[in-house]
């Protein structure tokens, strides 16, 4: 006959609960994951009748480099403060992209119009070769274009260029007040301490978002984002600029002569206040 005291009955019960607690755990991150795959699939299953009708290659990425590999697209804006027109915010070389055409997708048919843009490089590139840039384009009258596509030509295949959706097309409410931009986490950043001190002080300021353009940071910032990413203050956009060209952590091309400073920040930044 095995014998059992208190100690024994205890120490069996807590391996019950521990054993009870992780697999509750398990359940919820497998439910987790289920729900997260399920939205990904549902938002890749469902696309807009617009996007339907409107050719080209959807960009699924945040930064897309176009064919002459001296363009890169970010995003285009609807802008209707003078006239009506969309901006692409993107990055340029400032010498060797001379011309640049908006390939407007129409709605309600999918035709084709065909716009030359106007390349607008901010000045502010402190001597390195390329920077941001608003690649602005008048919009076709009776068009109503939800997507576009950019290319150095008017003529081409419309089939194998990057489409891209122009956001903000409707207006919509603010789904917060106070939005604060912060420009390129790169170098591995781990300075944990200012950056928890930093979002803490915009809360108490009435700060409801906080966008960041990660490049790269250290793990343990990683969890602090993750952290705050939960909480909702916090939101992510990934920023792989030095995977398309040489980048450098100064601000002057004299400092280090890459092609672009300060891991295109500027862009980032512009980008950031259209995207809000």
């Amino acid at each position: 006959m095995i014998h059992c005291g208190k100690k024994h009955i205890c120490a069996f019960v807590t391996c019950i609960l521990i054993s009870a607690s992780i697999l509750i755990c398990s359940w919820k991150d497998l439910q987790l994951q289920n729900n997260v795959t399920r939205k990904i699939f549902l938002q890749a299953t469902t696309a807009s009748p617009a996007s339907q009708l409107c050719r080209g290659k959807p960009a699924q990425n945040v930064i897309t480099p176009l064919e002459d590999n001296r363009t890169f697209v970010i995003s285009p804006y609807f802008d209707d403060r003078e006239s009506k027109v969309t901006r692409v915010i993107g990055i340029v070389h400032h010498e060797d992209v001379k011309q640049l055409y908006c390939w407007f997708c129409c709605q309600p048919d999918g035709k084709i119009h065909v716009s030359k843009a106007k390349i607008d490089v901010h000045s502010d590139r402190f001597g390195f070769p390329y920077g941001a840039a608003d690649i602005v384009c008048l919009e076709p009258e009776n068009c109503s274009p939800t997507h576009v596509s950019i290319h150095q030509s008017p003529h081409g295949n419309i089939d194998q260029l990057p489409r891209f959706e122009i956001k903000n097309r409707k207006a919509e409410t603010f789904s917060v007040d106070f939005t604060v931009c912060i420009s390129a986490m790169f170098g591995n950043y781990n300075n944990v301490l200012q950056f928890i001190q930093s979002v803490e002080m915009y809360k108490i300021l009435g700060v409801q978002k906080v966008v960041i353009y990660k490049n790269n940071c250290s793990h343990l910032m990683e969890k602090v984002l993750k952290f705050y990413m939960e909480e909702g203050t916090v939101e992510i956009i990934p920023w792989p600029i030095n995977s398309y060209l040489k980048v450098s952590s100064k601000w002057h091309f004299s400092m280090d002569a890459k092609d672009i400073g300060y891991y295109g920040q500027i862009t980032a930044l512009n980008d950031c206040i259209y995207r809000n």
